[in-house]
């Protein structure tokens, strides 16, 4: 018999207001990033989930609390998919239309523009699944969870919502290379797990028939439970024929975010910073080298060279994870504003000082959950330059339309400013997130206090407070 998921219930709050009238309490707690993701997975406390359950098995919640199931319910339902449609979505980009058959997926053939009938008509008469692509760009929720679910993992987080007929199966099974917390939204899933067949795997795969066996979890997700398993997770879901349709939203985090990925990012500046100093990386390979079949002569060279190189690190030497930090900052969700504080800030009404910093006033950071400071080599001469400047990178211009879904090939630009390495204790002075006057950051002279102050502020990191 397959065995479940743990489950963990959570209770109502207790008499009914029309008994013992009493404000309801917020399903989820967006004070900082850390209490967002406690209350996403309460009862599970952060400590145990990240010891028991993270990249190791998978954890089932079911919720009783109406306020959390109401809550759910309001994250693109059904009735959403039409607003969506009305600003303009198009197949493949931001929605497509699936359904499984003889254990194979199989795309409509649907081009061009969306509009709401169409795919009505196919998720009725065609019983196809909805599969809407990063709907936290049209879903100010979403994009809530999401941008705070970001600076907590310190990594892009994508979204995808499911809209499954009565009946019915959009996608095979099938493994991610994703973390994957599933929310039911409405109606009821029915899901199996399978062992993996990759560890932790960093690709997808649709995996075939002959490797799916007996499950290793079967569950019934309803409205206000969550699902959380690791990537390479083989998994296969359909909704009963008893709910009318299902939608889910699954979020998912932690893409090319392991150690090999940030082992390739840091190696290139290590090993140019190493190679300044050790003269075995400068020497030459063996001669032919390159045309050998069998190179493990050279294995020991290697191997010393490594050494050298782990000594190095662990001799806490400069380590620069700059394109990993880059993608991150540059296509990451800006912070969640509601309108009032969006209005408020444009009309620089939100209660603060204006005008720009001088000597003798007191700053303080602004949104450090969405800025990272890093170093590297200035890129502004024809070779590589030997000088290491500051960076710092923030997401505050970034475009909540283009999240997870660029058109573009390339990379955005990264916003952020770029200073001497002499600012660096500055800049930390300032990241302790306590208020602090210019005339006292640890810079040699007023004009470099007062240059940093007034560069973080005019960027928008950066406020003044009364003293």
């Amino acid at each position: 018999m397959p065995r479940r998921a743990r489950r963990v219930e959570t209770e109502g709050d207790g008499p009914t207001p029309s008994k013992l009238p009493h404000p309801s309490k917020p399903a989820l707690d967006f004070t900082s990033p850390q209490s967002l993701f406690e209350s996403f997975i309460a009862p599970i406390t952060s400590e145990e989930f990240f010891r028991s359950y993270w990249e190791k098995k998978p954890l089932l919640i079911q919720r009783s609390d109406p306020d959390i199931q109401s809550y759910y319910q309001s994250l693109f339902p059904l009735t959403d998919l039409k607003l969506a449609c009305g600003k303009g979505i198009s197949y493949g980009r931001d929605v497509n239309m699936c359904k499984c058959k003889n254990g194979k997926k199989i795309l409509l053939p649907r081009r061009g523009k969306a509009s709401y009938l169409e795919i009505l008509k196919d998720f009725r008469s065609s019983r196809a699944t909805i599969q809407f692509h990063q709907p936290q760009r049209f879903n100010d929720k979403l994009w809530q969870i999401m941008e705070k679910l970001e600076c907590f993992f310190g990594t892009l987080v994508g979204c995808n919502v499911y809209i499954t007929p009565s009946s019915s199966q959009g996608l095979p099974p099938h493994h991610d290379d994703v973390e994957v917390f599933i929310l039911q939204v409405e109606g009821e899933k029915h899901w199996r797990l399978y062992e993996p067949i990759v560890q932790l795997a960093r690709e997808y795969d649709v995996s075939p028939a002959d490797k799916v066996t007996t499950p290793t979890h079967d569950i019934l997700l309803k409205e206000g439970d969550m699902l959380y398993f690791p990537r390479g997770t083989i998994h296969q879901a359909d909704t009963p024929e008893n709910s009318p349709h299902s939608t889910h939203v699954t979020i998912s985090t932690y893409q090319n975010n392991s150690w090999v990925d940030y082992l390739q990012d840091v190696m290139p500046a290590l090993l140019q910073d190493a190679a300044k100093e050790n003269v075995d990386l400068r020497k030459g390979i063996p001669l032919q080298h390159l045309q050998r079949l069998d190179p493990s002569r050279a294995t020991g060279t290697l191997s010393g060279l490594l050494s050298d190189i782990a000594k190095r690190i662990e001799g806490k030497c400069q380590l620069r994870s700059c394109e990993m930090l880059r993608d991150f900052m540059g296509n990451r969700l800006p912070p969640y504003l509601d309108m009032e504080s969006s209005s408020q800030e444009k009309n620089g009404t939100n209660g603060k000082s204006v005008g720009p910093p001088n000597l003798s006033s007191t700053i303080k950071l602004l949104y450090k959950d969405y800025a990272a400071i890093t170093t590297d080599h200035s890129p502004d001469t024809l070779k590589p330059s030997e000088e290491l400047m500051i960076y710092v990178y923030h997401a505050l211009k970034n475009e909540r339309k283009t999240h997870m879904v660029s058109d573009e090939e390339e990379s955005p630009p990264v916003s952020g400013l770029r200073f001497p390495l002499s600012y660096m204790d500055a800049l930390k002075a300032l990241w302790e997130d306590k208020p602090v006057r210019v005339k006292d950051l640890p810079l040699e002279n007023d004009r470099d206090k007062e240059n940093l102050a007034i560069s973080l502020w005019a960027e928008g990191l950066l406020e003044k407070v009364d003293a």
